[in-house]
C-alpha cells in the first residue's frame, strides 16, 4: 500500500522527516523568530540571563514548532545569521543560563574541554559520579600508607578498591587536587 502524503501529520517533526525519506517534498518549517524568545530574557550590563526553562544543567531550551533548542545556541544563531550546525557554543563568562551571543564562542568538543581544563572546572575527586573514594579517605589512607605499616593491598581492602586505584591515589596520579 503506497502512502499518500495526507497520511502524515505534517506538524511532528518525526512525520515530516518519515515523508521526506518516503520520498514527498516537505519543506522546513519556517522557524518562529517571535518576540517570545526576546522576552525570555533579562540582560544585564554583561551577560543576558536566560530566564525561560532551563535543562537539569542550567542551560536554556527554548521551544520553536515543538522543537527544543538550547537558548544560547539559538540567540547566537539569530543574531549572527548562521547556523552553527555540529560546533559547540562555548560561554567565555561559564554561565549556562547566559544567551549573550558576544559572550559565545564557536568551537569543537575538544576545543570545549581543553577550556574546561585550564579553567579548572572539570569534576575531580567525590565529584566524580563513579568515584568510590572520597577526599577524606584518600588523605586518610596516605597517612597510614606513609607509617609502612599498610600495603597498597591492604588499603585497597579497607576501602573496596582495586590495588591500582589505591596506588594510583596514594602517589597523587589520581587525586592530586588534594
Amino acid at each position: 500500500m503506497t502512502k499518500k502524503i495526507e497520511d502524515y501529520d505534517l506538524t511532528k517533526k518525526s512525520h515530516r522527516y518519515l515523508a521526506r525519506k518516503a520520498g514527498f517534498d516537505v519543506p522546513k518549517l519556517k522557524t518562529n523568530k517571535s518576540p517570545e524568545f526576546w522576552s525570555q530574557i533579562e540582560k544585564t550590563s554583561t551577560c543576558w540571563f536566560w530566564i525561560g526553562r532551563k535543562d537539569r544543567c542550567g542551560y536554556g531550551v527554548y521551544s520553536i514548532n515543538n522543537f527544543s533548542h538550547k537558548a544560547h545556541r539559538y540567540c547566537y544563531e539569530i543574531t549572527n545569521n548562521i547556523k552553527i550546525g555540529s560546533l559547540i557554543a562555548m560561554h567565555t563568562c561559564d554561565t549556562p543560563h547566559c544567551v549573550n551571543p558576544d559572550h559565545i564562542k564557536l568551537g569543537t568538543h575538544q576545543d570545549n574541554q581543553h577550556d574546561k581544563f585550564l579553567k579548572n572546572r572539570q569534576a575531580k575527586g567525590s565529584k566524580i559520579k563513579a568515584s568510590i573514594l572520597k577526599e577524606e579517605n584518600v588523605i586518610d589512607a596516605r597517612e597510614k600508607y606513609k607509617t609502612g605499616k599498610y600495603t597498597y593491598i591492604d588499603l585497597a581492602v579497607e576501602y573496596g578498591v582495586s590495588k591500582d586505584a589505591m596506588q594510583k591515589a596514594i602517589r597523587g596520579i589520581n587525586w592530586g587536587h588534594i
